[in-house]
């Protein structure tokens, strides 16, 4: 049974694990984990400095999956650092993930969220345009997305 909850200092290891992980797979030699500052102190960084919401999705009490939100501005929320552990990956948690990044967004009265991609990563483009977002710019290297969450309040 997974339980989503919010992120604790505790989970720092993990979560930056698994997002490495993700991006390692994607970018293959050309990764460089140096350049993923964010993720040397999550808690400092998301969570106090940018009033961040980072959850986490925990199986049998192991962390497998983590999302952000970040409040862009007082309606407009982005989705950042949306992660599965690769052997819990197509069991639906990621669109679990972000339904409850919606849910927080319109709990906090949100009525926009945003999420930048690599166009290149089609597995993440489709996971977003599944759960209902729409591409707004597309570049040669990025496809940005967005959805009204005002109105999603039955999800």
């Amino acid at each position: 049974m997974s339980l989503l909850r919010d992120f604790r200092p505790d989970d720092q290891a993990s979560v930056r694990a698994i997002v490495l992980a993700g991006m390692r797979e994607r970018w293959g030699d050309a990764f460089d984990p140096a350049a993923n500052v964010d993720l040397d102190d999550i808690w400092n960084y998301y969570v106090l400095e940018r009033r961040a919401e980072v959850v986490v999705c925990e199986e049998e009490g192991a962390v497998v999956a983590t999302g952000t939100l970040v409040p862009l501005d007082i309606e407009t929320g982005q989705l950042v650092r949306i992660a599965v552990i690769r052997q819990q990956r197509r069991k639906g948690i990621a669109v679990a993930m972000v339904k409850e990044l919606q849910r927080r967004a319109r709990q906090n009265e949100m009525k926009t969220l945003v999420v930048t991609t690599d166009r290149p990563w089609t597995d993440a483009v489709a996971l977003y345009r599944a759960c209902g977002f729409t591409s707004f710019r597309i570049t040669s290297s990025t496809v940005e997305l967005s959805k009204s969450v005002a109105s999603d309040a039955q999800q």
